[in-house]
């Protein structure tokens, strides 16, 4: 591997240009077609109550019009929700393709972590295990990654409810089939809920997703950086054997 190309920095700038453009730029570009999708539905509805002097059907085009703002709401909620999740699997596939492309003066001898554990989790044994990042002098800068994962698997996993109703014997051996709503997520994150009760859905709002990008993209910039100080650090050791003298 030449020590003139950083393969880590190249890292670092792939991954900024697919959260900026593919990520970021799909989630701007599908909330602007809902925007004028929904605009385009309301003047329709607007139009015919203007015309209408029925009541009742005036009053069938009024649930029209809330119905319509609500989907618009729910759809723009799902595509921040699976902006995140983009975010989390671009994030995990950088810093293993980091990890990869150390292989040649590092190489990777073991399999990492438990296998309970989450991806990222692995991932921050082996970034400590084999290359030696001090996390625990630098916790901030992975402290978003635990309610990102858990964000995630939230909305993967359960569709986005934020509360779901667990069997008893799931937490706790009651000898019973009835079922209870199980908070722990609405509890835990409540700034990534929108409503209560069986009704409450994660909701990813712009602020939240922005503040986990600047975040995945400073920690993919200080690993690289960490990654590449080991590299060149490596090359220095290399002794090259001397070349036999010509007959």
């Amino acid at each position: 591997m030449s020590t003139d190309y950083d393969i880590f920095e190249g890292e670092y700038d792939s991954f900024q240009w697919d959260v900026h453009l593919l990520i970021k730029g799909t989630l701007q570009a599908g909330i602007r077609y809902l925007e004028t999708d929904t605009d385009s539905e309301l003047a329709k509805i607007e139009e015919w109550l203007k015309k209408s002097t029925d009541s009742e059907y005036r009053e069938h085009l009024v649930d029209e019009h809330v119905d319509v703002l609500s989907t618009n709401v729910a759809q723009q909620r799902f595509l921040r929700n699976m902006a995140l999740v983009a975010l989390a699997s671009r994030l995990t596939h950088a810093l293993r393709a980091m990890a990869r492309s150390a292989e040649p003066f590092i190489p990777r001898k073991k399999q990492y972590g438990q296998k309970h554990m989450s991806e990222f989790a692995r991932l921050w044994v082996e970034y400590k295990e084999r290359f030696g990042v001090d996390f625990e002098a630098h916790a901030s800068r992975i402290a978003f990654f635990e309610p990102l994962n858990d964000v995630r698997n939230q909305i993967v996993h359960d569709g986005s409810e934020a509360n779901t109703i667990k069997p008893f014997d799931e937490i706790e051996d009651l000898g019973s089939d009835t079922g209870v709503l199980d908070m722990w997520f609405s509890t835990k994150y409540p700034e990534y809920v929108h409503g209560r009760g069986i009704g409450a859905v994660v909701d990813v709002n712009q602020d939240l997703l922005e503040k986990n990008i600047k975040a995945a993209i400073e920690l993919v910039a200080w690993l690289s950086g960490e990654l590449r100080e080991r590299e060149l650090a490596s090359k220095k050791n290399v002794t090259v054997p001397k070349r036999p003298p010509l007959p």
